[in-house]
């Protein structure tokens, strides 16, 4: 097998949806599916195979929502056992949850669990593409329509709480990122509460902060803004500097615990 493929797992306890995916990744030319189950101990089986063959998976799509050992639970035995998941190594195993618009209560036993991202199940090819991408390369992935539901799921816990890679704390040693040039500064109160020393927010940067918080994509932000997709991106970019955010996920659930945007959106 080529070692440059991302190595992924499907779990599904749908048939047909497990194989629609493995059909998918099977067909990139840089990815290849070591581990199919449908159920959590199925799942935890097969991996432990893939990784006595030499094929340890990269990412592991998990359905949340199973019967026997659900995603969560499974999650939690794979990520606690370093043997398994390689989490000590250099290419530890990351869970990318798969979930429906009713797994609401389930999100943040997710998160606890150690899942770096949730995606509908539903997503077109694109979406889980860049996802398992996304994931592999240690990055956090929440789809868009699904981060109301995360938010609504940590109101009112402790930012400790959510012990999960998609959720941690915020890396102080993150290189800051230049703000673009906006010349209407913050007014609003609050807008330092979440900042690293010494940063500032712009208002437009304020602005995309509250509509990223609401759970929109970049296209939506600049239709709503009257501005360029690229800039957007620009400011995005600029907020994880600002705050020392690694992606977009740790920066909405940090822009709402540390009161820098209302937690009434």
């Amino acid at each position: 097998m080529n070692q440059d493929r991302l190595r992924i797992a499907v779990v599904d306890d749908q048939q047909l949806l497990v194989a629609a995916f493995r059909s998918l990744l099977d067909a990139q030319a840089d990815m290849t599916v070591v581990a199919t189950a449908h159920d959590g101990r199925a799942a935890l089986e097969s991996l432990r195979r893939a990784r006595g063959r030499g094929e340890p998976a990269d990412v592991v799509l998990m359905d949340i929502r199973m019967p026997g050992l659900d995603g969560i639970a499974a999650t939690r035995r794979l990520l606690s056992d370093t043997a398994l998941s390689g989490r000590d190594g250099d290419s530890p195993t990351r869970v990318l949850m798969l979930t429906t618009f009713q797994e609401e209560e389930l999100v943040l036993g997710a998160l606890r669990a150690g899942a770096v991202g949730f995606l509908l199940k539903d997503s077109g090819p694109t979406d889980l593409l860049a996802a398992v991408h996304a994931v592999a390369a240690g990055q956090a992935w929440l789809d868009p329509v699904i981060t109301p539901y995360v938010l609504r799921a940590l109101e009112g816990e402790p930012e400790q709480a959510a012990a999960g890679p998609a959720v941690a704390a915020v890396d102080s040693a993150a290189t800051p990122v230049s703000s673009p040039v906006d010349a209407e500064p913050a007014e609003r109160p609050g807008a330092e509460a979440g900042l690293l020393p010494g940063e500032t927010l712009t208002g437009r940067e304020r602005d995309v902060l509250e509509l990223v918080c609401r759970g929109m994509t970049n296209p939506e932000i600049a239709a709503r803004l009257y501005i360029a997709e690229s800039t957007v991106k620009t400011h995005v970019k600029a907020l994880l500097g600002h705050t020392g955010c690694r992606n977009r996920v740790e920066l909405v659930i940090h822009a709402l615990r540390s009161g820098m945007v209302d937690p009434g959106l």
